[in-house]
Formats: C-alpha cells, structure tokens, sequence
C-alpha cells in the first residue's frame, strides 16, 4: 500500500474516534453535570466546537484529491468553527451571549454543510443523506438555542453528542465499505 494510501486510513480512523470521544464526552459530561450539579460555561462550549471544527478538518484533510476539491466549503466551515472555539474560550462574555453568537453561527455552518452534502449526494448518497439530516436537525436546536439561550444549552449538547456518534457510525460504515468493497 502506498504511504498516502496508509495516511488517509490513518486520518479516516482518526476521524472516527474523535466522533466517538467527543460525543462520549459531551454525553457523560452531560450526565456527571446533573449528578453533580456543576454548570456549563462557555469554555466548555468553545473547547467542544474546537475540538469538532478540528475533528471535520482532519475528516477534510482524510479525503482524496478530487473530493477535497469538492468539499472545501466544509474545509473553511471547519476552520471557521475552531476559530469560533478559541473566540469562545477568550472572549470575555456571558454565557447566554455565548448560546446565541453560538447558534447564530452554528446555523450559518449548517446551511453550508446542507450545501454542500447536497452537491455531493450523488458521490456518498448514504452518508451525505445522513449529514443532510443532522445538519437540518442541529440548524433547529440552533433556533432553540438562540431562543432559549442556556435553557436549551443541556438540549443542544445531548443532540449534538448523539449527532458525533450517529455521523461516527457512518463513517464507520462507509470506511468498511470503501475497504472490503475492492
């Protein structure tokens, strides 16, 4: 096997178990945090979309050269989202400010993400259906997000870690495919 061969295996497993850990530990931190009765705060909300804007940006990084030509709006989104977190984190603002410049922009990288699975539904039909139909959701606790500010805080992270585990799943599927289908 070639060594870009190996590289793009390396980077898709990468990509798989950063879905994994990170929708695991959104939902355990959840979980811990009503047992506890700890609050969230914006620098976990800004270390979660770093460390997702990081997770899709490996996941563009992963993908062939034809396909990362096709998916570079998801490349900027990606860039933009762990641009976000680091702003999140530093910032000094409050949290109900945080949910909404959060939800604002989430549904802004939603829109691009819906696009952009939709120009290559024909490429991965099964996983961009999938994506088309998390981003929709995600764009909607986004709007409750933005109306409901930390109220629906808990709700938007417990979407968005089963969201990580579901997309982590078809990657999963899809990578067994592309592997076994030669």
């Amino acid at each position: 096997m070639r060594k870009s061969g190996t590289l793009h295996i390396i980077l898709e497993i990468v990509t798989i178990l950063s879905n994994i850990i990170i929708g695991v530990t959104i939902l355990t931190f959840i979980a811990y945090q009503h047992q506890e009765g700890l609050d969230l705060n914006k620098s976990f909300i800004g270390s979660i979309v770093l460390a997702i804007g990081a997770t899709e940006m490996v996941e563009f990084l992963s993908l062939k050269t034809l396909a990362k030509l096709r998916n570079i709006p998801n490349a900027v989104v990606a860039l933009l989202s762990m641009i976000l977190g680091i702003l999140l984190m530093t910032l000094d603002m409050e949290l109900a400010t945080a949910c909404v410049v959060w939800g604002i922009c989430s549904i802004a990288f939603q829109v691009v993400k819906i696009v952009n699975a939709g120009i290559n539904i024909l490429k991965q039909p099964f996983l961009n259906v999938v994506i088309i139909i998390l981003c929709v959701t995600e764009a909607i606790f986004a709007i409750f997000l933005i109306a409901n500010t930390v109220e629906a805080l808990d709700h938007h992270f417990i979407f968005i870690g089963i969201s990580l585990l579901v997309e982590a799943f078809i990657l999963l599927v899809e990578f067994l495919i592309h592997r076994y289908q030669k």
